[in-house]
């Protein structure tokens, strides 16, 4: 399929990706050099009887390439979560079959370690600061090797990145007294970076927030469709 030209089921996931320059604007920020690709992705669920029905997910192909954001968008049910869910290897009931291939290869043992995930529900703790959300993420999840420095210098990176300056200082407090909504989400988005993560999902259903926060900061000027 190529472009707009691309006929899709009405409930299909689509996926949009953007042609930014990311050294722009991410100096100092980890990146890889790797190309994430699936195939033949089927998601199925047992039912009463020894069945298995297939679920949302039905003989799905896609790739992300490396330095590009990808937003994968589609009505509610088309499958977005799950998909997002099978990818990150994260689906624990039924069963997945397919291809996951990094660089041609199958997927490391060690994949879900350098695999980013952004929940849905902003989950912080109510007492600490944005910054010490960040830190507590690079302490626990960097490589022990890496040295304590490096490590809080690379969340004053993310930091500046996301563009919380303003906040860093700032207590998350509770839904509706501390954080506003945007910011909470940044704070999701910046603790998963602040581990270093090869690949990023995020997910969301406040798509003018994830806007917001994504594509400013990475001075991403338009969406090109590509299939």
């Amino acid at each position: 399929m190529e472009g707009k030209d691309a006929e899709t089921s009405e409930k299909d996931p689509a996926v949009i990706s953007d042609e930014h320059n990311p050294e722009e604007t991410t100096d100092g920020v980890a990146r890889n050099e790797f190309v994430f690709t699936w195939q033949g992705l089927t998601y199925t669920i047992p039912v009463k009887g020894g069945h298995k029905v297939k679920a949302s997910l039905n003989d799905v192909s896609g790739y992300v390439r490396p330095g590009k954001l990808t937003a994968l968008m589609g009505e509610s049910g088309a499958g977005k979560t799950t998909l997002l869910n099978a990818l990150a290897q994260r689906i624990s009931f039924g069963e997945v079959t397919g291809d996951f291939l990094v660089d041609g290869r199958p997927l490391p043992k060690f994949f879900q370690r350098v695999t980013g995930f952004a929940e849905q529900r902003d989950v912080h703790e109510p007492t600490a600061t944005v910054k010490e959300g960040l830190r507590v993420s690079a302490l626990l999840r960097q490589p022990k090797e890496v040295p304590l420095e490096e490590k809080y210098e690379y969340v004053e990176t993310i930091i500046k990145l996301l563009e919380m300056e303003d906040i860093a200082g700032a207590t998350v407090g509770s839904q509706g007294n501390g954080l506003n909504q945007e910011q909470r989400k940044r704070l999701t988005i910046g603790v998963e970076l602040a581990s270093k993560p090869e690949f990023l999902d995020e997910v969301s259903t406040s798509q003018l927030i994830t806007r917001q926060i994504l594509l400013k900061p990475f001075r991403i000027s338009h969406i090109r469709t590509g299939f």
